[in-house]
């Protein structure tokens, strides 16, 4: 059988109903990696897995009182959010919009989110360059590094961009 091809975020979740962990995925996925939002069985088959594992949890520790529903859910999020905690397109959306308000530029957060998706390809090489599946990459020498060279090109291309006729 052929795996449906969504096309927008609304189209996925529509498919994914009220199903609580596959929609909290899809809210996380959207704002730290949209190039998952579309992917329907990745978030199905992740929310799943944390679904079952919460509901594990409860039956473990043999409550239903709210403490343990909400160490339940914390345990499931992880879950959810496990090898997505690094998030290139985060990275850009930060420095392309600290780029346009450092030029008194006010830029709505979905326009900013457009132009950093549209950078993302553009940047690969860089990434590529560091160890970002690394847990401890972030707070290191390295990262700073990475975020220094990705700015620069990031304004360069901005730059660019900006004078181009529209």
């Amino acid at each position: 059988m052929a795996k449906k091809k969504y096309t927008t975020v609304a189209e996925v979740a529509q498919a994914i109903g009220l199903n609580y962990y596959a929609l909290s995925l899809l809210e996380y996925l959207e704002q730290y990696h949209p190039d998952l939002a579309l992917d329907y069985d990745f978030i199905v088959q992740r929310a799943d897995i944390a679904a079952q594992h919460a509901a594990d949890y409860v039956k473990e520790h043999g409550s239903t009182d709210a403490l343990t529903q909400r160490e339940a859910n914390n345990s499931a999020y992880e879950i959810l959010t496990s090898g997505l905690e690094f998030s290139e397109h985060s990275i850009i959306f930060h420095i392309v919009d600290n780029y346009y308000y450092e030029k008194g530029d006010t830029h709505k957060s979905e326009e900013v989110r457009s132009i950093a998706i549209e950078l993302r390809p553009r940047l690969k090489s860089i990434f590529a360059k560091y160890p970002t599946d690394d847990p401890e990459f972030t707070a290191s020498c390295e990262y700073d590094r990475m975020v220094e060279k990705l700015t620069k090109k990031i304004e360069r291309l901005l730059q660019k961009r900006d004078e181009l006729p529209f």
